[in-house]
């Protein structure tokens, strides 16, 4: 009688169909540990360039300066838009610098003085885009907030409308989404920039 060891056909197709659900269930997991890798990369970029874009806009805030012309430092401060002249190319003269949402998009605008006395046409601003994937500001969470000289740390922003006369720190918060449909969800960026030129003490 022939007792030879050996497997069946039904076990080879169990055995199969088992290293065929391992195969599939770790590239599934690899494929998902890729992407989450490729999000936490794109969160991360996003971030760093995202605290460097508000470093250099803190310095042109905090260098803000009396125009060409003479015109205040300041010349319009709302809870989406700040509109003020800074010599923001190092070129010694001040150019009219607007900073703006719109879009999910945090935007600049950049006018040159021309002629003397000297005019800032604003039909030859230059605007660029500077931060994207800008969740839309809100009442509780405008994009500019302004603060006055008695300001130490508590007191709630200036009302609107603002006096640009009174303003003396500007408040800047937003939130940005790289991957809205996905975590880990908006990221919050804020910074409080003393301006320099108006200080009173």
């Amino acid at each position: 009688m022939d007792h030879r060891k050996g497997f069946s056909l039904i076990e080879i197709i169990i055995v199969v169909a088992i290293a065929a659900t391992l195969v599939l269930a770790v590239s599934g997991l690899g494929g998902n540990v890729n992407g989450l890798n490729n999000l936490v990369s794109q969160e991360l970029q996003s971030k760093s360039d995202i605290n460097q874009t508000l470093q250099i806009l803190t310095t042109e805030i905090r260098s803000a300066s009396a125009a060409q012309n003479g015109a205040y430092p300041i010349e319009s401060a709302a809870s989406s838009s700040l509109v003020f002249y800074s010599d923001i190319d190092k070129d010694g003269s001040a150019e009219r610098v607007r900073y703006f949402y719109g879009t999910s998009t945090i935007w600049k605008g950049m006018v040159q003085p021309t002629g003397t006395p000297a005019m800032y046409p604003t039909a030859t601003e230059v605007v660029i885009d500077l931060v994207d994937n800008v969740i839309p500001p809100t009442t509780s969470t405008p994009l500019f907030t302004y603060y006055g000289a008695s300001y130490t740390g508590t007191q709630a922003p200036l009302a609107a409308p603002v006096a640009v006369s009174a303003i003396r720190l500007v408040g800047i918060s937003f939130y940005s989404d790289v991957q809205p449909s996905q975590s880990p969800g908006a990221q919050y960026f804020s910074s409080l920039v003393d301006v320099r030129n108006l200080r009173s003490n």
